[in-house]
């Protein structure tokens, strides 16, 4: 920690990277970080693989991801990064950069970066708490709702096995401080439309299911996306849980977008489903994992319920 607080506060012009097929964790925490270091007078820029649905737009600076050339920088720091294969695009450009920091909360992620500080909390918006804390920067209301809301994406509203009793200390202190929580589920995550509501629908009707080894594959294809006209960019990830609730093992989401498929593991208490999306250069968290596939989606498909099949047949 000391280290990379002395190197954040050495450097005067920073790039700061969420991970592609972005949730709720990596988003408010990178905006956190970035209003954080622009209290100081850094020169901060924010840089995502793909652009962010405006189911994010409620939060302070959203407007600001991938408005900046990505040139002249002292400093790059990867936010809720566990591979680099989820920079995407932004890939290559970070593990040549020769100064990079890694801040992540997985403990099953690669190593990528020059420095690293990974600290296994229940989301990654508690390391940045930490880090925010230690720079000696204010949290304003702007960066307690930020925090809150990607401890909320990460610990499933509180329901999911990793929240533990530090998760509802930094609660409670980002309550202090004013996060706005009402506006993070109305805005986000109770928020609903038409075209989505159609879409989710269709997806689960459309569900493969495995009766036997009790998973689930939904798919969302290009087509899908355009016919009930939601943006590619909207996060669907969650939908998996629906099957687990309803007794499955393992669920998986595969969403085909411009830059490959992306796909979006969730699994009962005692199945680690980031196993299956470590096959594929992915990771995460045991109940609830990530991974992109440069392949075409029935191939995706077709290589994704194979590591499910060969998974749940060894775990049971």
């Amino acid at each position: 920690m000391r280290d990379i607080i002395k190197l954040l506060k050495r450097s005067k012009k920073i790039a700061l990277f969420s991970h592609s097929n972005p949730d709720p964790d990596t988003i408010g925490s990178t905006l956190a970080l970035y209003e954080a270091l622009v209290t100081m007078n850094k020169q901060v820029s924010v840089f995502c693989d793909v652009e962010n649905g405006e189911n994010y737009a409620f939060l302070e600076y959203y407007d600001r991801y991938n408005t900046d050339e990505l040139e002249g920088f002292d400093l790059y720091v990867s936010v809720d990064v566990p591979t680099n294969t989820m920079f995407g695009k932004f890939e290559e450009s970070f593990v040549n950069f020769p100064n990079t920091i890694k801040l992540d909360h997985h403990a099953n992620g690669v190593e990528f970066s020059k420095k690293k500080l990974v600290k296994t909390y229940s989301a990654c918006a508690i390391l940045i708490y930490e880090v925010i804390n230690k720079l000696k920067v204010k949290i304003t209301p702007s960066i307690a709702t930020a925090l809150y809301f990607g401890i909320c994406g990460d610990t499933g509203l509180f329901r999911n096995s990793n929240t533990d009793s530090k998760t509802f200390e930094v609660c409670a202190d980002l309550l202090e401080k004013g996060a706005e929580v009402r506006r993070v589920y109305a805005e986000f995550f109770d928020k609903r439309n038409v075209p989505n509501v159609r879409l989710t629908s269709s997806t689960l009707l459309n569900a493969k299911i495995n009766d036997e080894l009790k998973y689930v594959i939904m798919t969302v294809s290009k087509d899908d996306f355009d016919k009930f006209g939601v943006p590619q960019s909207e996060n669907i990830g969650n939908l998996p849980n629906t099957y687990l609730n309803c007794g499955y093992k393992l669920a998986v989401i595969l969403k085909e977008r411009e830059d490959g498929i992306h796909c979006s593991f969730r699994s009962k208490f005692e199945y680690d489903c980031s196993v299956v999306a470590a096959k594929f250069g992915g990771g995460g968290h045991k109940n609830a994992s990530g991974c992109a596939i440069n392949e075409p989606i029935e191939k995706a498909i077709e290589l994704v319920e194979k590591e499910i099949q060969e998974f749940l047949k060894v775990e049971g």
